[in-house]
């Protein structure tokens, strides 16, 4: 089952050191996941997901390649994330092919949105530095699931 990335594993670096690997040009394809907007979490640097009838997010279709994929991301993600498998629009030359994903979506108000929408090359620009750090303070991503 493939993922829709759509908040900071849609940066390389991060790809890297979550997943131990840089996944392959193969693996991540552009898509939109409808009917969702991406805010800010309140007094994080990341997104959340909120449902909202019309919009439509952006991200990336990554299909794992390895068995310590699943574990790894679930992980990162951890307990404020649940993963749901939602209807997503693959871009492809000539059009839009739909599929299913594995979404991870915020597991219930635990994880509340801010006003603010989430833009990658913002956070890129802003909050990357400082979340790579902390990324990498804590160590590997574990192999097998919990």
């Amino acid at each position: 089952m493939m993922y829709f990335f759509y908040g900071t594993l849609c940066d390389a670096d991060v790809q890297r050191l979550v997943l131990g690997y840089r996944p392959g040009p193969h693996q991540l394809r552009p898509a939109r996941l409808p009917g969702y907007r991406r805010k800010q979490a309140r007094g994080r640097s990341y997104p959340v997901l909120l449902r909202a009838a019309g919009s439509q997010v952006a991200g990336l279709l990554f299909r794992p390649a390895r068995a310590s994929d699943a574990p790894r991301l679930s992980a990162y993600e951890g307990p404020e994330y649940v993963t749901r498998v939602l209807p997503v629009r693959r871009s492809r030359t000539g059009g839009v092919a739909p599929g299913r994903a594995r979404v991870f979506l915020p597991a219930g108000a635990s994880l509340p949105a801010d006003f603010h929408d989430w833009v990658l090359p913002r956070w890129q620009q802003r909050d990357k530095a400082a979340f790579l750090r902390s990324l990498q303070d804590q160590g590997p991503m574990p192999c097998t699931s919990r």
